[in-house]
């Protein structure tokens, strides 16, 4: 194909199809909603009980240790945020990016990725070496598992948020396998892919900066950083141009410049991306839809140097933030909790609310484990250190009314 010059505009003609299949659904819906089937979508995810739930799931830190830090939706928000800004730069349909985005995480289980490791780790001890997948877990939440409609299971979304879930694709991340047989998802799941890491990238450096486990003078100790050291060169000049701070104690001043850090690395990396997106369109001579979901490669992403970069930021995460015996000592005690609870379930079925235990009656044999496994995810952190209190905690309590 003939190179074409491609601004992030004219990326436009990429954009979703806004009709068969993509905006087909599992069932017929009436044809008189003025809104388009994407915004349809989104309004839908927005009211499930699942996305409601992430208010009380962890992100990185136990939501019970302090009132700031992110939490799942608060995530959530912020990785639909920054997909509508980055598919707006590109002239995407934003509401679908939104869409994806406010889905992609409806799966996961209390506690974060400790909630997560127990679960798969419970479930291959029962022989089920299929284990646990949060990304599969979110397409069937969204699939079979919500209760909204009379006329059948789940929120009944279209193809192509349906697609976006299921292929959304991270470093904690890993698609549905074989769910369509397009190389590619939609440019709007693209955009939701790189969102997701951006977000947690500049949150979770930030959450740890402001809970005083990394100090600003430790990160300027790695020359791999190099995005967030410009960032944060660029929010202490704003600092030092306003008198707001005067007299503010150090810590504070640090919470500020850490906050306005993250707004200079989600501005810079969008940018970035949005320019990067659009010229591999342009070199690729990609001139419709069809042919960027037949593409080798997503046409969205980063150059290469500021995606090692990215990487590098997520890498130093790996090793001093999410493995800070802080958050080990948190992740020790969820794993144990969620194993526990398991394993007491796995025993005594009917401890589990009607709706899974009848679930859990109809299944084969084989697969009653998993219906524990979809009952545990369903939980926030807080039913699921109340279930544990009811179970195990000998002291008088009310009945976990919440559960039934």
């Amino acid at each position: 194909m003939e190179s074409r010059s491609t601004s992030p505009a004219a990326l436009a003609r990429l954009a979703a199809p806004e009709g068969p299949p993509w905006t087909d659904r599992l069932r017929p819906v009436s044809d008189d909603d003025p809104r388009e089937p994407y915004h349809r979508d989104r309004d839908r995810i927005i009211h499930a009980q699942a996305f409601q739930a992430l208010q009380h799931k962890t992100q990185v830190y136990l939501i019970n240790e302090g009132d700031f830090y992110r939490t799942r939706l608060t995530h959530t928000l912020e990785v639909a945020q920054i997909a509508r800004t980055l598919a707006r730069l590109l002239g995407l349909r934003e509401p679908l990016a939104e869409a994806i985005a406010l889905g992609h995480d409806v799966g996961h289980t209390p506690f974060g990725h400790a909630g997560e490791q127990a679960l798969d780790a419970a479930l291959r001890a029962t022989g089920d070496g299929r284990g646990w997948d949060s990304n599969q877990h979110s397409l069937r939440v969204l699939d079979e598992l919500e209760l909204m409609y009379p006329d059948g299971p789940g929120l009944n979304l279209t193809f192509a948020t349906r697609q976006g879930v299921a292929r959304h694709a991270t470093p904690f991340d890993v698609p549905v396998p074989g769910f369509d047989p397009h190389p590619q998802p939609t440019l709007e799941a693209q955009v939701v892919n790189l969102a997701d890491v951006v977000a947690y990238a500049g949150h979770d450096l930030q959450d740890a900066l402001e809970a005083g486990l990394l100090e600003p003078e430790r990160l300027r100790l790695e020359p791999q950083l190099e995005p967030w050291h410009v960032c944060w060169e660029l929010a202490e000049q704003e600092v030092e141009a306003h008198e707001l701070t005067r007299g503010w104690p150090s810590r504070q001043v640090e919470r500020l410049l850490a906050r306005r850090a993250r707004r200079h690395f989600i501005d810079r990396v969008l940018r970035e991306a949005a320019a990067a997106s659009a010229g591999r369109a342009g070199a690729a001579g990609v001139g419709s839809f069809e042919e960027a979901v037949e593409l080798d490669a997503p046409l969205v992403a980063l150059t290469e140097t500021t995606g090692r970069q990215v990487q590098e930021l997520v890498r130093f995460l790996f090793n001093h933030v999410y493995s800070h015996p802080l958050v080990v000592r948190q992740n020790e005690k969820e794993r144990f909790l969620v194993t526990q609870l398991f394993e007491r379930i796995l025993a005594n079925a009917r401890i589990m609310p009607a709706f899974h235990f009848e679930r859990w009656e109809r299944a084969a044999q084989a697969d009653r484990p998993r219906e524990i496994a979809f009952f545990l995810a369903s939980l926030t952190d807080r039913g699921a250190l109340d279930l544990y209190a009811e179970l195990f905690d000998p002291r008088e309590r009310a009945m976990g009314h919440h559960l039934t």
